[in-house]
């Protein structure tokens, strides 16, 4: 949520359904009422005024004891809008009664404020100034969305990026599978990844590989899908829940596991429903899926097997080169 002065308020779903997006939160006034908010869509500027705003918010007002306005300020509705605007960036215009308009933070961003997902790893950068020195390697470092996160990296460490495939962001080219292969006197002090783990072919023999790699102490952080379509196919093959780390980070293979959680909430809806899917939509899924794990012997444990004696197959490149942006802090 977001708290400024008497102004508090919360995007609590932003869920977009093809042409509509279901938006569901609260905001209220400590001192002056909220006459109305209008949604804002930051790029192309059009504005929509919600037009269910005020529902009755009990449990709002059980969170914010003797605060003025918070009993009623709830909204719930479906947002119609074109569809290079919907789940874009958007802020609200939040106008009071005497007149006074306040304009919100980035909406998209205040979802996720307080998701397990998107913690974890504020939690493993808030770990690394212990190092006093040392390298940060990560594996997928490619910018093949664009976006980079070097920058994250504290100053006093230094970083090495890693892909199969060359092109921004990429120091290293090589396959995480064989990290003692190209890293054989190289030891890191942390490794990190997002979005790779599901399209690893062997996630099992990465973690026996990262413990050779890193220093005893070394810390490795993991996000990636507990539910998200097929994508970069050939090359796409798990889904982890917050209990599928265990599984790679534990005593044999050299680990203990630090945090292991689900984010970004999400619901699956089939597209033929039967009696054992109806209620499908109603039940927890998540899109996120991440871990912090910390190395704390060395394994005896191989997998000498490569990938090219599994799969003649290869990561596609599956899109164009841009230049790299560094992820917002």
């Amino acid at each position: 949520m977001f708290v400024s002065g008497d102004l508090a308020w919360r995007v609590d779903a932003c869920s977009v359904y093809f042409d509509r997006m279901l938006l569901r939160g609260w905001a209220f006034h400590g001192q002056d009422p909220i006459a109305n908010v209008t949604l804002v869509f930051d790029s192309s500027g059009r504005e929509v005024p919600l037009a269910r705003y005020g529902l009755p918010s009990a449990d709002v007002a059980a969170a914010f004891p003797g605060r003025l306005h918070a009993e009623a300020c709830r909204f719930d509705e479906w947002i119609t809008a074109p569809v290079e605007d919907l789940g874009a960036p958007f802020h609200f215009r939040f106008r009071l009664a005497s007149g006074t308009e306040i304009i919100g933070a980035d909406a998209l961003t205040n979802a996720a404020v307080g998701d397990p997902y998107f913690q974890c790893w504020e939690n493993f950068l808030a770990l690394l100034p212990a190092f006093s020195s040392g390298t940060v390697l990560e594996i997928g470092s490619r910018a093949r969305s664009a976006i980079t996160r070097r920058h994250r990296i504290p100053a006093h460490l230094d970083y090495v990026g890693l892909d199969i495939l060359p092109g921004p962001n990429v120091d290293v080219v090589g396959d995480a599978h064989e990290l003692a292969t190209i890293f054989p006197d190289r030891r890191f002090v942390a490794v990190f990844s997002t979005s790779v783990f599901e399209h690893l072919l062997m996630p099992w023999k990465v973690a026996l590989e990262l413990n050779r790699v890193l220093v005893t102490g070394g810390l490795v952080y993991t996000s990636t899908h507990q539910t998200w379509p097929m994508h970069e196919e050939p090359w796409d093959f798990w889904r982890f829940s917050p209990y599928s780390w265990q599984a790679l980070f534990n005593a044999a293979t050299g680990y203990e596991l630090v945090e292991a959680v689900a984010g970004e909430p999400a619901r699956v809806h089939p597209v033929r429903g039967s009696l054992v899917t109806r209620d499908m939509p109603a039940s927890t899924a998540y899109l996120g899926s991440a871990a912090i794990a910390r190395k704390v012997a060395e394994t005896q444990l191989a997998w000498p097997v490569s990938t090219r004696a599994v799969t003649a197959t290869s990561y596609p490149k599956g899109e164009l080169e841009r230049p790299p942006t560094p992820e917002r802090p």
